[in-house]
């Protein structure tokens, strides 16, 4: 979407990244856009913004992880430590993602795609939803729960946060929008070369941050393991998903990708702490 206003590169810059920090979190980005904008009734750029959304998801990652080990340093106990440490993840997040997993759970039992999109809507969450979200959250406990070095959780947790935001990107990018409305509709088309930049941002962001935080007893073994598998397990769960999606509702929706991105974030995270257990 074209704006009226001719930016400069580091307002565009900070348009862009009050634009994916406003969507991904709840945290104020009032001060972040520039004065065009402050009292301004113009849409944002939302898909314009994509390129940063692997490294805000890194943030929350790398924020959650270290959450957690410190408060295991306060010698609070490990499975409390990461109930509290994703309890503030969730209220940083809104929780966003999570929302769309619960309501895309309890749309499969519905029969029909108009059935299924009808239960999407729907604010009521279902029994299929309750186990969804409980599922995912004790994921992602046990495996922070399982770490106690500060370095190998965020990288754990920034790997699987930058991946999570890249999976539902790529299923944006491979199926249409299943509905008219929404705000999910306003990602397609995505425009290529942000497309692009995201994931190649988010493929830097996660070597350098492979090179910098794993530990170096584990050899090139384990650092082409921990570089390797996210891109495949990226590339799976998206093409998996967007499949379902497809043939279920006849694309995608704000629930999908927030399923994509949870179910992406759970299965890295088990994967690599298998690796380093």
């Amino acid at each position: 979407m074209t704006s009226a206003y001719h930016l400069s590169m580091f307002d565009t810059l900070r348009l862009h990244l009050a634009c994916g920090i406003g969507l991904l979190t709840r945290i104020p980005v009032n001060w972040l856009l520039p004065a065009a904008y402050k009292n301004s009734s113009d849409p944002w750029p939302l898909a314009q913004s994509i390129w940063c959304w692997p490294l805000i998801g890194a943030g929350i990652g790398i924020f959650t992880g270290g959450l957690c080990v410190i408060l295991q340093i306060c010698h609070i106990p490990p499975l409390a430590a990461a109930g509290i440490a994703l309890g503030l993840q969730t209220l940083a997040t809104g929780g966003l993602h999570e929302d769309g997993l619960a309501d895309t759970a309890d749309s499969s039992g519905g029969t029909t795609p108009e059935r299924k999109l009808d239960i999407m809507r729907d604010s009521r969450i279902g029994s299929y939803g309750v186990l969804a979200l409980c599922l995912a959250l004790l994921i992602r406990a046990g495996v922070l729960a399982s770490l106690h070095s500060i370095t190998l959780t965020c990288l754990i947790c920034g790997l699987a946060g930058c991946a999570a935001r890249a999976a539902l990107l790529i299923v944006t990018a491979i199926i249409p929008p299943a509905r008219s409305d929404g705000l999910a509709r306003l990602l397609h088309p995505l425009p290529q070369k942000n497309l692009i930049l995201a994931l190649v941002n988010g493929a830097f962001f996660c070597f350098c941050l492979i090179v910098l935080l794993i530990p170096t007893s584990f050899g090139i073994a384990s650092f082409l393991a921990c570089l390797s598998l996210p891109i495949f397990l990226v590339v799976a769960i998206s093409f998996l998903i967007a499949r379902y999606a497809q043939r279920k509702i006849g694309g995608y929706t704000g629930d999908i990708l927030g399923a994509c991105a949870v179910i992406t974030e759970c299965t890295i995270m088990t994967v690599l702490s298998a690796l380093f257990y």
